[in-house]
């Protein structure tokens, strides 16, 4: 029987960018900015894309620009619809955590203890891609 882990946001507390700053919203800048570049390479258009994963053209749009936050399970529906063979491939390709202390807090469905452990091995090896 298969598992859901249902999270819907998680905040990683007082983390910085060890190449170049960041602020919370610029990683959602950059996968948007990765979503409008593999969309485009497909030649799909954000109507297409929207309605494969559940959203609207206009979320989608946001989403591109960086304007709108991103739920966890819309981004592997986003690696789906895109072809790309895993999320890694949609978020910024560099970036390292300055502080692998600082705790990681989900928001949503409550998480086991291993699911939280997996949740934040998830989020220190994206960050050291």
């Amino acid at each position: 029987m298969k598992s859901t882990l249902n999270v819907s946001r998680i905040d990683i507390a007082s983390r910085g960018c060890h190449y170049v700053p960041m602020d919370d919203m610029e990683v959602y800048r950059q996968l948007g900015r990765n979503v409008a570049r593999v969309r485009g390479k497909l030649g799909k258009t954000q109507a297409e894309i929207a309605a494969q994963i559940g959203l609207t053209r206009a979320s989608l749009a946001n989403i591109e620009t960086g304007r709108q936050k991103v739920l966890m399970h819309h981004v592997f529906r986003l690696a789906n619809a895109l072809e790309c063979p895993s999320v890694l491939d949609l978020i910024p390709e560099t970036f390292v955590f300055a502080d692998d202390e600082a705790p990681i807090t989900t928001h949503g469905s409550q998480l086991s203890d291993q699911q939280h452990a997996a949740v934040q091995r998830f989020v220190q090896i994206a960050g050291k891609r």
